[in-house]
């Protein structure tokens, strides 16, 4: 008895964890970039059925670049987080506005930024979400876009990445 009252607290208290995330990913997740509600559940190997797909390889603090997050196909997904990240760096970079008229996404504050990521609103099925991403006044160099997408409670691809972005000073 004593097993079974634990077994149904804990999902009470995982099945809140969960259903307080449709509004997107939190600051927690950041860092790692992994999901917070599947703490258990290890990303998917192999291939993400997803890609990130960059109006230019080039950008500057005036010439910003409109990054489209979207399935190759199948499956559609419910969430992402997406960031731009300069090389072993964890610490995002650059400014996200969500763009397109069908966007569900917002931008989220990581640590040390404002507005350095961006998450889904909502779990509703999505194939392709766009962003218009600024690079730092002050950076020179490259950077790649990197996204975790949820396709459903238990499956995730964490990794998926854009083509290197080579980023001039403002000019």
């Amino acid at each position: 008895m004593r097993m079974l009252t634990s077994l149904v607290i804990l999902s009470v208290l995982f099945a809140a964890q969960v259903a307080a995330l449709p509004s997107g990913a939190p600051v927690s997740s950041c860092t790692s970039m992994a999901p917070f509600h599947i703490p258990f559940i290890f990303g998917q190997q192999g291939v993400a059925p997803f890609s990130i797909v960059l109006s230019s390889e080039q950008a500057s603090p005036r010439s910003p670049i409109t990054v489209t997050l979207k399935t190759n196909g199948v499956p559609a997904f419910k969430g992402y987080l997406v960031q731009a990240r300069s090389g072993n760096s964890i610490k995002p970079i650059g400014t996200f506005t969500v763009a397109g008229e069908s966007n569900t996404g917002k931008t989220i504050n990581c640590p040390g930024g404002v507005m350095n990521a961006v998450t889904h609103t909502s779990r509703t099925d999505k194939t392709s979400e766009t962003f218009l991403w600024t690079p730092p006044a002050n950076f020179k160099g490259q950077v790649v876009m990197m996204a975790t997408v949820v396709v459903k409670y238990n499956e995730y691809y964490k990794g998926v990445q854009s083509k290197l972005i080579t980023v001039r000073k403002k000019g």
